[in-house]
């Protein structure tokens, strides 16, 4: 039986070992240079909307970074995901609130704004065109309720209760670096990386932001945690009514899936008053047609990422904590700066 659950957040040259050490698809345990898309991650990761139209399901792959195997031996833990899908409501003071609630299931060590790897080097109007909103000039003190529709294909992770051994080229390769120089742990970062993929979830996901003038948003947050949404859909609606909003955002697809974006624009109309608009609330009303837009949600977008700091290629307990700092200070610097 078709369940819907509803919740609220507030919110250099390389010697490899082989031409099979080096991909450009999701490898558990791989390693990534994170500064070299820093900002721009979302041209090689597929975590938000396209803009070209000719998508195609074949051809799109939720990762597409280079990576490279450092690890021997590592083990992975796999759970399929649920076939339960859940329509997720966060309700966001402010813009970058927006961002962050977005890419909460994105965790890189070392940065505490992980959305800034994937997104940081666009300029605003770039992004708000992404998340389906009309950019404005002027200073507008709204605030923002990003409603998703998500379904996990797979989620993945390193199996820690195993050992794991660093390939042979790596450690001659760490047996030589000095750490107290940092322009060559720099070319040890863009040789071999500076992060390792410590767990993925695939799937899809579909979204909408609502743009809300501050007085209506602070009303609609003051009725969520009343718990009054239990009363039933109707009292939900009345808070996303044109009378507290500045904005409805367009429906987009994590994964960029024009035709499912289409289906939905054409299928999950709200109609209040004199308006009719596509709103994905109509998931919350109608189960018949969460439960068609359901089986649509394929495998096409990364729902989220852990990167953590490779440190553990180092057995030398100084030059991992050398590693790690360099990495972390240049993390905050790119933050900074993105």
């Amino acid at each position: 039986m078709f369940m819907l659950f509803l919740t609220f957040i507030f919110c250099c040259g390389v010697c490899y070992s082989g031409e099979s050490d080096l991909g450009y698809s999701l490898s558990i345990g791989n390693a990534i240079d994170v500064f070299a898309n820093y900002g721009d991650l979302s041209q090689v990761t597929q975590v938000v909307s396209a803009d070209y139209e000719d998508y195609s399901s074949e051809t799109v792959e939720p990762f597409r970074e280079k990576n490279i195997r450092v690890f021997d031996n590592i083990i992975s833990i796999e759970s399929p995901g649920d076939s339960m899908v859940a329509l997720n409501i966060q309700l966001c003071e402010t813009f970058e609130e927006l961002l962050a609630g977005y890419f909460v299931n994105f965790k890189i060590e070392g940065t505490e704004q992980p959305w800034k790897a994937f997104l940081g080097d666009w300029v605003y109007d770039e992004i708000m065109r992404t998340f389906g909103i009309e950019y404005e000039t002027q200073e507008d003190n709204c605030c923002y309720v990003l409603v998703k529709l998500s379904k996990t294909h797979n989620t993945v992770q390193i199996d820690t209760t195993k050992q794991i051994h660093v390939k042979e080229y790596l450690e001659r390769a760490i047996d030589g670096l000095d750490v107290n120089d940092t322009a060559a742990v720099r070319r040890f970062m863009k040789s071999y990386g500076t992060h390792y993929i410590d767990s993925y979830v695939t799937g899809d996901f579909i979204y909408q932001v609502f743009k809300y003038k501050r007085s209506g948003f602070h009303l609609l947050k003051s009725y969520v945690r009343r718990g009054r949404r239990r009363s039933g859909p109707d009292n939900l609606r009345f808070y996303f009514s044109s009378y507290f909003l500045k904005q409805v955002g367009d429906i987009r697809m994590a994964s960029g899936n024009k035709r499912i974006e289409e289906w939905a624009r054409n299928n999950l109309r709200d109609s209040q008053y004199l308006f009719s608009r596509p709103s994905l609330l109509r998931l919350y009303y109608n189960a018949n047609v969460a439960f068609k837009l359901n089986d649509m949600l394929d495998n096409g977008a990364l729902l989220g990422l852990g990167l953590k700091i490779l440190k553990p290629l180092f057995r030398d307990r100084y030059k991992r904590d050398r590693y790690a700092e360099i990495v972390e200070n240049d993390m905050k610097l790119w933050e900074v700066n993105a």
